[in-house]
């Protein structure tokens, strides 16, 4: 698989630990496959958290040394793992753009890398799948800008159905999209939020 440039993620181990950081295509069967590659070389998953969007996955995955139960800071035994990976990733495609492998730099609230790699793999600027919900008119997500001139900030408001993790979706988003949140409060009224 080529780099990308900007969308490469590096290498780094800390702690006990080697993060890996994976993003393509999802399919039947693929978190099967990435154990079964892990297992066979001899790595420990202690961690992971994986999220899925229109056909998309995107994991990060904290692994050690089955025997040490160290980070892995061999070189050959990463590029093995980074290559198998990157294999099964792609899947039956030809193209290598289509999944990305690679090893984390650095230690990053893992909702919020999941939310980085989601957002830089653009997926909803394609052709992916896109498939209108819908949603009860109760339900249905409100979202308001309003711009404050006379004291230079915009006021964002979310009224949707209320669900865990809801503000932190939401700062992430803003944040992404280049907003910097420094006031937020939300109220929550039975299965409604705002």
């Amino acid at each position: 698989m080529k780099d990308c440039p900007g969308k490469r993620v590096g290498v780094h181990s800390f702690g006990n630990h080697t993060a890996i950081e994976l993003i393509g295509r999802d399919r039947p069967g693929l978190l099967s496959e990435i154990s079964a590659v892990l297992a066979n070389l001899h790595f420990n998953v202690t961690v992971a958290e994986v999220w899925t969007h229109n056909r998309r996955i995107a994991c990060v995955l904290y692994v050690n040394d089955n025997t040490t139960s160290g980070s892995v800071d061999d070189p050959n035994r990463l590029s093995i793992m980074e290559e198998q990976l990157k294999h099964i990733m792609r899947g039956c495609e030809d193209d290598d753009n289509v999944a990305r492998t690679s090893f984390s730099m650095g230690f990053t609230h893992i909702d919020r890398r999941l939310h980085q790699m989601l957002f830089a793999d653009r997926d909803y600027e394609g052709g992916g799948v896109t498939t209108e919900v819908d949603y009860p008119q109760s339900f249905k997500p409100k979202i308001t800008v309003e711009r404050c001139e006379e004291k230079g900030y915009s006021v964002v408001t979310v009224r949707c159905k209320d669900r865990a993790k809801l503000m932190f979706d939401i700062v992430c988003t803003l944040t992404d999209m280049q907003y910097v949140v420094f006031h937020a409060n939300i109220s929550s009224n039975g299965p409604y939020a705002s």
